[in-house]
């Protein structure tokens, strides 16, 4: 079937194919044949525009028009490749099974599910080290014919095993996503650093989310042990369901410790 899908919001991971639309219709004549539209919605702040978006598309469309996403608790067991996400980009299991208090994962999709491994070099999973050892082999298996590839989905430095990073050492890594969204999680992120550069990977390698919005002075100091230690760290401004608008000197300091070439240009004095 050949199915237009609609995104309310433009990523860097969502599809670029003459199916895939943002926004608004065009005029019926730039319209490709199909059989459906599908609305896809990330975010739960888009749910308003997306239910806008389904009635302008019913203007121009005779055919079915679904609205759905992780915007409305969709489990996304039904992964295909470059259908809601560009093409490359690779879920192999859904949910997780910690419950933190700042991530809806686990409410919208349950435990750890693992799924039927579809190609790519960008693993989009939610918790991927927290699939079985079987799971995990099969994916690195897949990978050895791969390039430029990135676990995206934010690695769980206390799951990182040595046998985990022999695998990883066998293959054309681009980027290892850590994640380090508190001030504890930061004495299991470190270790775990130092072992990813002992075992031959470099700074560039080395990737850090780090969830920041709250106390900006412990959060600057855990950007800053991060990058000390080895990695590159990324803040990202905690969301939760209902948007939540920051002030300029968040934005800035968002902005500072999300782009590499500024913090590392002041590194003598970090």
């Amino acid at each position: 079937m050949k199915i237009i899908r609609v995104f309310p919001t433009k990523t860097s991971m969502t599809p670029v194919d003459d199916y895939a639309f943002y926004g608004l219709p065009p005029f019926k004549q730039f319209i490709p044949e199909h059989d459906g539209v599908h609305i896809s919605t990330v975010f739960t702040w888009d749910k308003e525009k997306a239910e806008m978006l389904q009635k302008n598309w019913q203007e121009v469309t005779n055919k079915p028009i679904f609205v759905g996403g992780p915007a409305y608790d969709d489990r996304g067991d039904g992964f295909i490749p470059g259908m809601y996400l560009k093409r490359g980009i690779t879920i192999t299991s859904r949910g997780c099974p910690n419950h933190c208090w700042f991530c809806s994962v686990s409410q919208r999709e349950g435990d750890i599910r693992e799924l039927p491994i579809m190609e790519g070099n960008i693993i989009q999973d939610n918790n991927f080290l927290a699939c079985s050892k079987e799971h995990r082999l099969a994916v690195y298996n897949m990978l050895r014919f791969q390039k430029s590839i990135c676990f995206k989905g934010g690695l769980e430095a206390r799951l990182l095993t040595s046998w985990d990073i022999e695998q990883m050492r066998s293959l054309k890594i681009k980027e290892l996503w850590l994640a380090c969204d508190s001030h504890n999680a930061l004495f299991q992120s470190i270790p775990t650093i130092k072992r990813l550069l002992n075992a031959g990977f470099k700074q560039n390698h080395i990737r850090c989310y780090v969830l920041i919005g709250f106390e900006m002075q412990e959060e600057e100091h855990r950007l800053i042990e991060l990058y000390k230690a080895g990695c590159l760290p990324f803040a990202q401004l905690y969301q939760p369901i209902e948007r939540k608008e920051y002030n300029h000197e968040w934005r800035q300091f968002a902005r500072k410790w999300s782009r590499p070439a500024v913090y590392r240009s002041n590194h003598n004095a970090l």
